[in-house]
């Protein structure tokens, strides 16, 4: 089981964490929640860098009229010096400046008990500048990217598709990681909110400006902008397509079409570049005139479905999910996370939500009801959504740390965490209802 550890970064004090295949974070405002999320993103796209380093890396080869080549300045002679620099870089654009961290600062995340990568701050003696980000690789990692150096061959076409995925193959086996990051950060309505100008803004701005966004939101606007175009037909006509090209059953896709349907009372589509939600009159609303529930969700769900017709492995990683959305929402949202996580994807998930949660703990514990009873218990709760509690993790995230919350006999969340505020609430109605009693009582006498 993977493995992150995080000292001193953000509002982190100390925390590490098993990384499950489905795994929750909960806990106040401003708490670490988003750290955690972000060291795990940062970690985990790692593969992915390797092998676009090692793609420009083959084209940059031959220095062109004897200068030498980009990939020489910025990321050094080696794909080991490459991925450094590159991680260096990453780190800055994920976390922010590393001037006023704590020079104790150190994140490390373990993919195997013997491949690991760990970042952390040191005296930067050669340039008198604070906080200079150190990488430190596993011997493992270093022997695979000295045996990966130049490792493709461009020819006129460019670097072949099968050296490419020969060497994700590779990468997923070394890192014991065969999924791809798709990051849903929190705030999405006001990039829903911008949909038909979003794609004019982001081709004008020059790569200063891409640079200074923060990483995560970058890459899940790239993402919309590059996967926009498959929703012309609509999530109905999307399944069409893939009917043909996939093993998931008709039922289940249906299944998931009608959460999807419950939640955004309608269903998506992009027209003549226009994005819209199609409402069951066959009216369509454009999304930047629906509601703010409805452009906080509809990318979470047009991504979970896209990706579960795909079949590719993929860890979301999804930032409040129940934002702006009414408790019954929140419940499908978190049913349709459910399902696709049972279709061989992982999760992260932070949440504030009670309700979220405590449908989770409802998923949870299907799962446990015995078998002569599993019939009447997908009558209620289809079995298709059941979360296995062996895959299951929740934690909350408070004072800077990190503690697991899940109950260890029942292996479910504690309910204490799921009603964290309930009890202050309760507690100063109580105080208040004494009060008056003792007025009450005061008058009597």
């Amino acid at each position: 089981m993977h493995r992150i550890i995080i000292k001193k970064l953000g509002p982190i004090e100390h925390c590490e964490m098993d990384c499950s295949q489905f795994m929750t974070l909960t806990g106040f405002q401003a708490s670490g929640k988003s750290t955690i999320a972000k060291a795990i993103y940062y970690f985990r796209t790692i593969k992915d860098d390797i092998i676009e380093l090692a793609r420009t890396q083959a084209y940059n080869r031959v220095p062109v009229g004897g200068f030498t080549t980009e990939f020489d300045v910025v990321y050094g002679t080696s794909l080991r010096k490459g991925l450094e620099n590159y991680l260096r870089e990453k780190f800055l654009r994920t976390f922010g400046s590393s001037w006023g961290m704590s020079n104790e600062m150190c994140i490390e995340y373990y993919f195997t008990t013997t491949c690991f990568v760990r970042v952390s701050l040191t005296e930067d003696t050669k340039f008198s500048s604070p906080n200079y980000i150190w990488i430190t690789l596993s011997e493992d990692l270093i022997k695979f990217l000295r045996e990966k150096d130049n490792c493709f061959t461009v020819t006129p076409l460019g670097v072949s598709d099968e050296d490419i995925k020969k060497l994700r193959t590779e990468l997923c086996k070394i890192f014991d990681d065969d999924c791809s990051v798709v990051y849903i950060p929190a705030g999405r309505s006001m990039i829903t909110l911008l949909s038909q100008q979003f794609g004019y803004i982001y081709a004008t701005m020059d790569d200063m400006q891409k640079r200074s966004l923060d990483y995560c939101t970058k890459n899940y606007l790239e993402r919309i902008l590059r996967i926009k175009s498959e929703f012309t037909e609509g999530l109905q006509g999307l399944a069409a397509y893939y009917r043909d090209k996939t093993v998931l059953s008709s039922k289940l896709v249906q299944q998931a079409l009608n959460l999807i349907e419950k939640i955004l009372r309608g269903t998506y589509r992009y027209s003549n570049g226009e994005e819209q939600i199609v409402l069951e009159n066959g009216k369509y609303v454009k999304i930047n005139f629906a509601s703010s529930g409805q452009q906080e969700c509809v990318w979470i769900l047009n991504l979970l479905f896209f990706y579960l017709l795909q079949q590719t492995p993929i860890l979301f990683i999804i930032e409040e999910p129940e934002s702006h959305l009414f408790p019954e929402s929140q419940k499908y949202i978190t049913e349709l996370i459910a399902l696709v996580s049972n279709r061989n994807h992982s999760v992260v998930l932070t949440t504030h939500s009670p309700y979220v949660l405590g449908t989770l703990n409802n998923l949870l514990y299907a799962h446990a009801i015995p078998k002569e009873y599993s019939k009447e218990a997908d009558e209620i709760i289809p079995n298709s959504i059941w979360l296995d509690d062996r895959s299951f993790d929740s934690w909350f995230v408070k004072n800077g740390t990190a503690e697991n919350c899940m109950d260890p006999e029942v292996r479910m969340i504690q309910n204490e965490r799921i009603d964290e505020i309930s009890k202050v609430i309760n507690t100063e109605f109580d105080e208040l209802l004494n009060l008056q009693e003792t007025d009450e009582e005061g008058a009597d006498l």
